[in-house]
C-alpha cells in the first residue's frame, strides 16, 4: 500500500530578498498535531531557503539537502560533480546552473534532482554562434536509489530556440525566474524558454512561452495546477493572462485560457489592516532570531481549501483609485484548483479565481520586522504534502 496523503495544500514556501530562511504562508486548520510547519530547524543548515519543491519534497540551498516538511524527515546530497567534462565548448566557470527535484510517489518512493546548465555568460567568438540548447545536452542527475550523481546525454526533440549570441541579447532585457512544474512523467523548467525534460527516455524539447520573455515590466509564471501546465502573465496595466500547455493535432501549444484586467478589482479593493485573514504567515526568521512563540492557531470550519463564495472576497463597491499604483507579484498556482495565488505590494496575500473571476484577500503576508534596502519575493513554492514513508537517504 502507497503511503500517500490525500491531495491537499498545505500553504506557500516563500523567498524574500536578504531572507536566509524560507518563510510559510499558510491557512491553519482545527489543531496544532495537523498543521504542517514551514520550521525546518531540524536540518544541520543556516540556509533553509527552498529552491524546488515537487509532490511534497523540497530541495534546499544548493541542492544540499531534501527535505519533508509533513514527516520532519530530511536527507543530505553529495557535491555534485564539475559542471561540464571534456570536450565541452565552455569553461566550468562560464556556466551557472539550477537544480530541480522530480519526485512521484505514486511511480516510486526515490525521487531525482537535475541539475541543468544556464545560457553560459563568458563566451568569445564561435561560441555566440552555437544554438543553445545544445544538442546532446548534458547534465548531472543525482538518484536517491544509488545515492550518485551521474553525467546523462540528453538528446534534442524539435528546433533549438536560438543562438548562444541571441540568448545572451535576450537575457538582459528579461527576468524570466527560474521555475519548474512536474507533471505525468516529465519536468518543465522556466528561463528564457520552456524546457520539457523526460528522465525516462534521457530527451528534451525547447518550448517557446506564449509571451516576450524580453520585457523587464511583465510578471511571469510557470506552474502546475487542475489540468497540467500553466504560464501566467501579469503586466503593469493589471492585465492577467492563463494559457495552458496542449497538443493539438501533434503539435505543442499554448492555448489562452484566460484574459482579464484586474486594474478595478485591485484599486477598488478594500484592505482592512486589522484583518489578518485565514492565512497567517509563519515568521520563521523573526522566531530564528528571537525567542520561538508558538503559533495561535484559529480554528476554521473545514480543512484547507479556498473558496471565495463565502470568506474574504475583496469589496470592490467603494473607492477612488481608478488605477491601481501598488505592485504585484505571482506567488504560485493552486495545484488542484484552478486559482493563482498573488502578492500585493508585500502586504497582502491574494487568491485569484480563474474561473468565477473573484479576488480573496487572503491576509497579511509581511514577515515581521522584515527591511532591506531591496523588498521582494524572489521565488515561492506551493507545498502539496504527498508522502508519509521513509526518505531514502534520510537521516
Amino acid at each position: 500500500m502507497l503511503d500517500l496523503f490525500q491531495p491537499s495544500l498545505a500553504g506557500l514556501f516563500i523567498n524574500f530578498f536578504d531572507l536566509d530562511i524560507s518563510e510559510f504562508f499558510f491557512r491553519p486548520l482545527r489543531g496544532i498535531d495537523t498543521a504542517v510547519s514551514g520550521k525546518l530547524h531540524y536540518v544541520p543548515t543556516d540556509k533553509c531557503s527552498v529552491v524546488d519543491h515537487c509532490n511534497g519534497l523540497l530541495l534546499l540551498h544548493k541542492a544540499a539537502y531534501v527535505v519533508n516538511p509533513a514527516t520532519r524527515c530530511w536527507a543530505p546530497l553529495p557535491p555534485p560533480p564539475p559542471r561540464l567534462e571534456h570536450g565541452c565548448p565552455w569553461s566550468d566557470a562560464a556556466l551557472r546552473d539550477h537544480c530541480h527535484i522530480v519526485f512521484d510517489p505514486a511511480v516510486s518512493q526515490h525521487y531525482e534532482v537535475v541539475r541543468i546548465p544556464s545560457l553560459p555568460w563568458r563566451t568569445t567568438g564561435f561560441e555566440l554562434q552555437l544554438e543553445w540548447p545544445p544538442s546532446p545536452f548534458v547534465m548531472h542527475v543525482f538518484s536517491s536509489a544509488t545515492r550518485k550523481w551521474e553525467k546523462r546525454s540528453f538528446s534534442q526533440r524539435g528546433d533549438s530556440i536560438g543562438t548562444v549570441a541571441h540568448l545572451q541579447e535576450l537575457e538582459k532585457r528579461s527576468v524570466a525566474p527560474h521555475l519548474s512544474a512536474y507533471w505525468r512523467g516529465e519536468l518543465y523548467v522556466l528561463n528564457l524558454f520552456v524546457m520539457r525534460i523526460c528522465l525516462s527516455n534521457n530527451t528534451y524539447q525547447a518550448i517557446k512561452p506564449p509571451v516576450d520573455v524580453g520585457m523587464l515590466d511583465q510578471e511571469l509564471h510557470l506552474g502546475k495546477s487542475k489540468n497540467g501546465v500553466y504560464f501566467a502573465c501579469f503586466d503593469p496595466q493589471c492585465r492577467l493572462r492563463v494559457w495552458i500547455l496542449n497538443k493539438l493535432h501533434g503539435e505543442t501549444v499554448w492555448v489562452l485560457k484566460h484574459d482579464n484586467n484586474l486594474d478595478y478589482m485591485l484599486s477598488h479593493g478594500r484592505y482592512d489592516p486589522q484583518f489578518q485573514g485565514p492565512w497567517i504567515i509563519e515568521d520563521i526568521n523573526y522566531d530564528y532570531n528571537h525567542s520561538p512563540s508558538p503559533i495561535e492557531m484559529k480554528e476554521v470550519e473545514d480543512e484547507f481549501g479556498w473558496n471565495s463564495d463565502n470568506e474574504n472576497t475583496l469589496d470592490t463597491r467603494h473607492g477612488a483609485r481608478n488605477h491601481y499604483n501598488g505592485s504585484i507579484s505571482i506567488l504560485g498556482f493552486h495545484p488542484y484548483r484552478e486559482v493563482i495565488f498573488l502578492n500585493a505590494s508585500f502586504r497582502r496575500g491574494l487568491a485569484y479565481n480563474i474561473n468565477s473571476s473573484k479576488l480573496e484577500d487572503l491576509g497579511n503576508i509581511y514577515p515581521k520586522n522584515y527591511s532591506s534596502m531591496q523588498m521582494f519575493v524572489e521565488q515561492s513554492f506551493p507545498y502539496t504534502p504527498c508522502w508519509t514513508g521513509k526518505l531514502p537517504g534520510s537521516i
